[in-house]
């Protein structure tokens, strides 16, 4: 289809880096049918860190879009139980629309403040948080960020992460 492509690295045996397409990549047939993801090689190390088993129960608490909550469903190999939560009900569409592309069946999209989820439900083998961030680290690739963020932002934002870890 005239992709360039390599495999991400020696770490990992899925990933791969594109490194130019003569296609859109998020449009192929493929792309479509579920047989891929797109998203940063280090969107899987936190995956991989939390190496969830099979048969395992598992919360995403911080879910949208879905890559890392998909990622987590191939590793546990769609079994046990998956809960894949995000605070924000429209981008709990995004989560469902990329499960269900990618053929992940053994999770649940939920929409809670992941700060108080501890009384929703609780019992999980593992949690995954992955807060959100103030998106201070791509000042290299969109400078305009740094006009866009205070130290206020930077402030409330560390508060939410903290306070994500203690719930989780």
């Amino acid at each position: 289809r005239g992709v360039n492509l390599d495999p991400i690295g020696k770490w990992s045996k899925v990933g791969l880096v594109i490194y130019d397409s003569s296609v859109p990549i998020g449009a192929t047939p493929e792309y479509l049918a579920g047989h891929y993801m797109l998203q940063g090689g280090s969107s899987m190390l936190p995956c991989m860190a939390l190496a969830p088993q099979q048969k395992e129960s598992v919360l995403d608490l911080c879910a949208a879009p879905g890559g890392k909550t998909s990622y987590l469903g191939a590793l546990m190999r769609n079994t046990g139980f998956l809960l894949a939560n995000d605070a924000k009900r429209d981008r709990c569409r995004a989560v469902v629309g990329n499960l269900h592309r990618l053929g992940v069946t053994n999770t649940t999209v939920c929409n809670y403040d992941g700060r108080a989820f501890p009384k929703v439900m609780g019992g999980f083998d593992r949690v995954l948080v992955d807060a959100p961030c103030s998106g201070t680290g791509v000042i290299s690739k969109d400078p305009a960020v740094k006009l866009s963020k205070d130290g206020k932002d930077i402030q409330r934002c560390s508060h939410i992460q903290r306070e994500l870890l203690i719930a989780a």
